[in-house]
């Protein structure tokens, strides 16, 4: 067995240094990817938005068995409403004696003004008749179009016989775009990979979970052994792409930028509602913007570790579980997994049929930057 240099002798080393792998392989950004473990693998359009609709956590490696982190759906109905913007607020900002004015103007219309161009109407009328708070007023407006607007958008997908929040690409448009999509090859070299992730979003220690298969705790001496041998990969994707994921017309961004960017009430109608989402341990500080799907998946990894015979049998007896590095459960007719020991050395194989996409893991974005901002 070859022991390997200690700064890449642990299941942390070895898969920051896969990470690094893929992404240089695949032009992926160390800026935002994050690595999903295990890899999803959706079926239809039901388990695709179930993978899109969750909030990451903080980590270059997304463990789904070990984060229970909330939808991104549902942080982002409680936002929006808890959101709010009283006549009363708009009465105190442009004053009362303007107020009265206004709404007289508007009474005194052949016609009501939509709802919508409320803001525009009140511009053109307070530039002549009250412009030191035509500006406010305004904004003041937009942020009720803006509020009751969402909240009408998102009432289907609330309470009785509500509809499941959606979300693009479809499964039929994902497995599409992968037909059209490149291919790839790459190998790694664990006596040559680079653990270094102190540059990536997640600097500093962000430890593994998983050892060899699907399940199995990194800290056991089976997966010390594994994690200080030398390991090889080569790699196929027949497809991959990198895909935006879009909520559907459920979602507002313009709503949830206004909840980013104004803490106090309104819009929120509690002093701690901002803190709760966006604070220092707020619920939703990270979004997916996009994901990284292949297709047709040729992975063989070799590993001269020295196994007992105990251990080998107790490695090959979870080979539906997947393995290292990308934790491919195995699946009839999707996914298949394979493992042998010969001649002091481990030989793992996966496969996946053409047609079923596999999600490797997510680019992720601070709830700012995924609004647009910086």
């Amino acid at each position: 067995m070859t022991i390997k240099n200690l700064s890449c002798d642990s299941f942390t080393g070895i898969m920051d240094a896969w990470y690094n792998q893929l992404c240089d392989s695949l032009h992926l950004s160390i800026n935002n990817f994050q690595l999903s473990q295990p890899v999803s693998i959706p079926a239809n359009d039901e388990g695709l938005c179930s993978y899109f609709n969750l909030v990451p956590p903080k980590t270059l490696k997304y463990n789904h068995w070990y984060y229970d982190q909330p939808t991104f759906f549902g942080q982002y109905a409680a936002i929006v409403n808890q959101l709010q913007f009283p006549e009363s607020s708009f009465e105190k900002d442009i004053g009362k004696a303007t107020y009265a004015k206004w709404n007289s103007y508007v009474k005194g219309l052949p016609q009501p003004p939509p709802e919508n161009t409320l803001p525009s109407v009140w511009f053109q009328w307070a530039v002549i008749n009250a412009p030191s708070v035509a500006n406010i007023g305004r904004t003041d407006l937009s942020c009720q179009v803006l509020i009751k607007s969402g909240q009408a958008a998102l009432a289907p997908y609330q309470g009785l016989n509500a509809k499941a929040p959606d979300y693009s690409p479809t499964f039929s448009d994902l497995t599409n775009t992968l037909k059209a999509s490149p291919s790839a090859d790459f190998s790694f070299d664990s006596m040559n990979g680079n653990p270094d992730v102190s540059k990536s979003w997640v600097a500093g220690i962000d430890p593994d979970f998983f050892g060899i298969w699907t399940g199995s705790w990194c800290g056991f001496l089976i997966n010390k052994k594994f994690a200080q041998s030398a390991i090889s990969i080569s790699a196929t994707f027949d497809h991959f792409s990198v895909i935006p994921v879009t909520p559907g017309a459920w979602y507002n961004s313009g709503l949830l930028h206004l909840a980013l960017a104004s803490k106090s009430v309104p819009p929120w109608n509690s002093n701690t509602g901002w803190d709760t989402y966006f604070g220092t341990d707020g619920a939703l500080k990270y979004a997916i913007g996009s994901v990284l799907a292949v297709d047709g998946i040729s992975l063989s990894l070799t590993s001269d570790a020295d196994f007992s015979s105990e251990e080998q049998l107790a490695i090959k007896s979870q080979v539906e579980m997947g393995y290292w590095p990308i934790y491919c459960q195995q699946i009839p007719s999707v996914i298949t997994n394979d493992i042998s020991f010969e001649s002091g050395r481990m030989t793992i194989k996966c496969q996946s049929n053409p047609g079923n996409p596999v999600l490797l893991g997510n680019n992720v974005f601070r709830i700012g930057q995924y609004l647009g901002g910086g």
